[in-house]
Parts: C-alpha cells; sequence; structure tokens
C-alpha cells in the first residue's frame, strides 16, 4: 500500500509543478494581474507568501522550462507592496502592458535589423576579399603574410605554418608589430568570418 502512497505522491508533485508553472506564466499578463489586485488576493497574506515561494522559478534549473520569461520580472514586482496597490488601477496595468507591447515590437525591430547588417557586413567582407585576392595575384595564389599566432596565410584564407623571428617581428609596419605583441587596439583589429 505504501508503494501506491508513493506513486500517487508522485504523480501529485508532478501535478503540482505544472500547476505552478502554468500560474508562473499568467503572471506575464499585466491585465492577469489587475485582475488578481482588483479581486484582493495581492491583500492575502498567505498569496503574498505564495508569491515569495516561487521565485524558486529563477533558478536557471526551473527558469529553462518558461516560455514568458517576463513573468520572473513581475514576479519580482509583486514582491513590493507598492507594486501590489498600483497594479489595481486599470491606467496603470495598461501603461505596463503598452509599455510591454512597445519593448517586444522594438526588440524584434531591432533583432532583424542586427541580424541584416551582419549578413550585409559578411557579404560585403566575402566580396572585398574576393576582389582583392584577383586584384592582387591576377588570379595566382597570394603570398603568404604573417599572423599574430605564428602562422603564415594567404588572402585566399590557406594557413601554412612558419614561426615568426623576432628579426622579421621588427622589421614590420608598427600596426603589424603590435598586432604581434598582442596590444593592438580594437581599431587594428580584422575580424575574419567564415
Amino acid at each position: 500500500m505504501s508503494s501506491y502512497a508513493a506513486i500517487e505522491s508522485e504523480e501529485l508533485q508532478k501535478r503540482r509543478w505544472q500547476i505552478e508553472l502554468e500560474f508562473v506564466q499568467c503572471l506575464s499578463n499585466p491585465n492577469y494581474l489587475n485582475f488578481l489586485a482588483q479581486r484582493g488576493f495581492f491583500k492575502d497574506q498567505s498569496f503574498i507568501n505564495y508569491l515569495k515561494y516561487l521565485q524558486y522559478w529563477k533558478e536557471p534549473d526551473y527558469a529553462k522550462y518558461l516560455m514568458y520569461p517576463m513573468c520572473l520580472y513581475f514576479l519580482d514586482l509583486l514582491q513590493y507592496e507598492h507594486f501590489r496597490r498600483e497594479i489595481v488601477n486599470s491606467q496603470c496595468c495598461k501603461f505596463i502592458d503598452d509599455q510591454a507591447i512597445l519593448q517586444w515590437q522594438h526588440y524584434t525591430r531591432k533583432r532583424i535589423k542586427l541580424i541584416e547588417n551582419v549578413t550585409a557586413a559578411q557579404q560585403q567582407q566575402q566580396q572585398q576579399q574576393a576582389n582583392g585576392v584577383q586584384a592582387s595575384t591576377g588570379g595566382e595564389l597570394a603570398a603568404p603574410t604573417p599572423n599574430v599566432n605564428g602562422t603564415a596565410s594567404t588572402t585566399d584564407g590557406q594557413q601554412t605554418s612558419s614561426a615568426l623571428q623576432p628579426a622579421q617581428a621588427q622589421q614590420g609596419n608598427p600596426q603589424q608589430q603590435l598586432q604581434i605583441n598582442g596590444l593592438a587596439s580594437g581599431a587594428n583589429i580584422k575580424i575574419e568570418l567564415n
């Protein structure tokens, strides 16, 4: 009989976990928070204690199951009495809802623009490399040039191993010397993308 009780408790624990997951995710909706506040849930000390208990969802082991991470932000805000009092106001709720929508729209536009810029930069760099190889070699492979790590690479990206001698490093230009010594600034570093 004890095995039956253990099985039942595992099922109950799984169900409790699912209910808590769903409830925490509902907290990402400001209109739901307004609904709870208008019904007086945020005045009940046992409900406030329950909100404190739900803070474990911020741990990475649990947070990975959340589809709406904004709920964790609202869970934090609900720990403050001032926020619980203000969310009763419908205007406050509408303002928060509008700001969340604007943030999602801005984030989406910003993310798309960032991806487009990276793609365009990669295409431009590949085109410049292709034009540079053809112009400098006249269709032949370019001579190896030393890199920071002691290997030599051609302009078409092939690497051959050759150690830099200190005398060779001293003869190079100042930018190359800085790169060899590991002191190059961000403006002097060329990033090659595959």
